[in-house]
Protein backbone atom coordinates (compact mmCIF):
# COMPACT_ATOMS: atom_id res chain seq x y z
CA UNK A 1 0.00 0.00 0.00
CA UNK A 2 2.73 2.65 1.07
CA UNK A 3 4.90 1.81 -2.46
CA UNK A 4 1.28 2.34 -4.63
CA UNK A 5 0.94 5.49 -2.39
CA UNK A 6 4.60 6.61 -3.76
CA UNK A 7 4.30 5.38 -7.02
CA UNK A 8 1.22 7.40 -7.84
CA UNK A 9 2.09 10.44 -5.61
CA UNK A 10 5.72 10.51 -7.84
CA UNK A 11 3.36 9.78 -11.12
CA UNK A 12 1.10 12.74 -10.66
CA UNK A 13 4.32 15.40 -10.16
CA UNK A 14 5.72 13.52 -13.21
CA UNK A 15 2.37 14.60 -14.90
CA UNK A 16 2.30 18.29 -13.36
CA UNK A 17 5.58 18.46 -14.50
CA UNK A 18 4.94 17.91 -18.30
CA UNK A 19 1.33 19.52 -18.09
CA UNK A 20 2.84 22.72 -16.88
CA UNK A 21 3.91 25.48 -19.18
CA UNK A 22 7.51 25.62 -19.54
CA UNK A 23 9.55 27.92 -17.98
CA UNK A 24 10.83 31.11 -20.30
CA UNK A 25 14.48 32.18 -19.36
CA UNK A 26 14.90 35.79 -20.04
CA UNK A 27 18.36 35.16 -21.39
CA UNK A 28 16.76 33.28 -24.23
CA UNK A 29 14.79 36.08 -25.48
CA UNK A 30 14.41 36.43 -29.57
CA UNK A 31 17.00 39.06 -28.95
CA UNK A 32 19.33 36.75 -26.70
CA UNK A 33 18.70 34.16 -29.43
CA UNK A 34 19.94 37.13 -32.41
CA UNK A 35 22.98 37.97 -30.88
CA UNK A 36 24.31 34.39 -30.37
CA UNK A 37 23.37 33.97 -33.96
CA UNK A 38 25.08 37.03 -34.96
CA UNK A 39 27.86 36.40 -32.60
CA UNK A 40 28.37 32.61 -33.96
CA UNK A 41 28.19 34.01 -37.60
CA UNK A 42 31.62 36.38 -36.57
CA UNK A 43 33.08 33.36 -34.79
CA UNK A 44 32.56 31.57 -38.50
CA UNK A 45 33.75 34.53 -40.38
CA UNK A 46 37.25 34.86 -38.06
CA UNK A 47 37.59 30.69 -39.02
CA UNK A 48 36.99 31.38 -42.76
CA UNK A 49 38.67 35.08 -42.81
CA UNK A 50 36.19 36.52 -44.40
CA UNK A 51 36.65 40.07 -43.50
CA UNK A 52 33.47 41.07 -45.26
CA UNK A 53 31.21 38.84 -42.85
CA UNK A 54 32.96 39.62 -40.22
CA UNK A 55 32.37 43.50 -40.43
CA UNK A 56 28.58 42.46 -41.02
CA UNK A 57 27.90 42.63 -37.21
CA UNK A 58 29.61 45.84 -36.92
CA UNK A 59 28.22 49.67 -36.35
CA UNK A 60 30.10 52.13 -38.65
CA UNK A 61 30.97 53.91 -35.54
CA UNK A 62 31.92 50.76 -33.42
CA UNK A 63 34.67 51.03 -30.81
CA UNK A 64 37.36 48.31 -29.79
CA UNK A 65 39.63 48.00 -27.00
CA UNK A 66 41.94 44.98 -27.26
CA UNK A 67 43.05 42.80 -25.06
CA UNK A 68 46.39 44.57 -24.83
CA UNK A 69 44.44 47.33 -23.99
CA UNK A 70 44.97 49.47 -27.45
CA UNK A 71 42.03 51.05 -29.06
CA UNK A 72 40.87 51.29 -32.94
CA UNK A 73 37.51 52.87 -33.84
CA UNK A 74 35.78 53.17 -36.28
CA UNK A 75 34.74 49.63 -38.35
CA UNK A 76 37.15 50.32 -41.11
CA UNK A 77 40.06 50.82 -39.20
CA UNK A 78 39.11 47.34 -37.04
CA UNK A 79 38.68 45.73 -40.14
CA UNK A 80 42.17 46.95 -41.67
CA UNK A 81 43.76 45.69 -38.28
CA UNK A 82 41.94 42.46 -38.12
CA UNK A 83 42.83 41.92 -42.31
CA UNK A 84 46.77 41.96 -40.84
CA UNK A 85 45.60 39.25 -38.62
CA UNK A 86 43.83 37.65 -41.12
CA UNK A 87 46.80 37.82 -43.84
CA UNK A 88 48.73 36.43 -41.61
CA UNK A 89 49.69 32.37 -41.46
CA UNK A 90 50.85 32.36 -38.02
CA UNK A 91 46.92 33.72 -36.86
CA UNK A 92 44.88 30.53 -35.63
CA UNK A 93 41.85 32.77 -34.36
CA UNK A 94 39.45 33.92 -31.86
CA UNK A 95 36.92 32.21 -30.53
CA UNK A 96 33.82 34.24 -28.31
CA UNK A 97 32.30 32.10 -25.89
CA UNK A 98 29.26 34.21 -24.75
CA UNK A 99 28.41 33.84 -20.95
CA UNK A 100 24.90 36.13 -20.24
CA UNK A 101 23.55 38.34 -22.53
CA UNK A 102 21.47 40.92 -20.93
CA UNK A 103 18.78 43.00 -23.30
CA UNK A 104 18.35 46.76 -21.94
CA UNK A 105 14.67 47.59 -20.56
CA UNK A 106 14.69 51.31 -21.41
CA UNK A 107 16.98 51.55 -24.77
CA UNK A 108 17.99 49.54 -27.58
CA UNK A 109 21.09 48.08 -26.22
CA UNK A 110 22.20 44.51 -24.71
CA UNK A 111 25.51 43.75 -23.31
CA UNK A 112 27.15 40.54 -24.00
CA UNK A 113 29.56 39.17 -21.25
CA UNK A 114 31.84 36.11 -22.41
CA UNK A 115 35.35 34.66 -22.58
CA UNK A 116 37.79 34.60 -25.70
CA UNK A 117 40.70 32.51 -26.81
CA UNK A 118 43.24 33.69 -28.98
CA UNK A 119 46.06 31.58 -30.70
CA UNK A 120 49.08 31.82 -32.67
CA UNK A 121 51.58 29.57 -34.23
CA UNK A 122 54.87 30.44 -32.86
CA UNK A 123 57.97 28.20 -33.63
CA UNK A 124 58.29 27.17 -30.11
CA UNK A 125 54.37 25.98 -30.36
CA UNK A 126 50.59 27.11 -30.08
CA UNK A 127 50.48 30.69 -28.32
CA UNK A 128 46.61 30.67 -26.25
CA UNK A 129 45.68 33.77 -25.16
CA UNK A 130 42.76 33.84 -23.18
CA UNK A 131 40.35 36.63 -21.23
CA UNK A 132 37.15 37.80 -20.70
CA UNK A 133 34.91 40.31 -23.05
CA UNK A 134 32.02 42.97 -22.63
CA UNK A 135 30.13 43.45 -26.37
CA UNK A 136 27.86 46.62 -26.32
CA UNK A 137 24.91 45.79 -29.00
CA UNK A 138 22.68 48.12 -30.59
CA UNK A 139 19.46 47.38 -32.04
CA UNK A 140 18.92 48.85 -35.48
CA UNK A 141 16.65 48.39 -37.80
CA UNK A 142 19.23 46.34 -39.67
CA UNK A 143 19.07 44.13 -36.74
CA UNK A 144 21.38 43.62 -34.01
CA UNK A 145 24.73 45.49 -34.45
CA UNK A 146 28.32 46.04 -32.14
CA UNK A 147 28.51 49.11 -30.86
CA UNK A 148 31.97 48.33 -28.82
CA UNK A 149 33.85 45.88 -27.64
CA UNK A 150 36.22 45.49 -24.57
CA UNK A 151 38.77 42.73 -24.23
CA UNK A 152 41.04 41.95 -21.08
CA UNK A 153 43.56 39.32 -21.93
CA UNK A 154 44.15 37.71 -18.36
CA UNK A 155 46.17 34.39 -19.53
CA UNK A 156 48.94 33.36 -22.17
CA UNK A 157 50.01 30.19 -22.75
CA UNK A 158 52.42 27.53 -25.49
CA UNK A 159 54.93 29.66 -26.18
CA UNK A 160 57.88 31.90 -25.02
CA UNK A 161 56.12 35.02 -26.64
CA UNK A 162 53.57 34.78 -23.55
CA UNK A 163 56.74 36.84 -21.77
CA UNK A 164 56.99 39.55 -24.17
Amino acid sequence: MKFLFIHLLLSGFLLISLCAPAQTNPSESPDSVAIKALRAQSNRAIQSRDLPAFGETMLPDIEVTRGSGSHISGRDSVLASVAVQFNDPNFRGYVRDIDRIDISTTSPLAAEHGHWTGRFQRPDGIQTITGVYLAMWRKTEAGWKIRSELFVSLACTGSAACGK
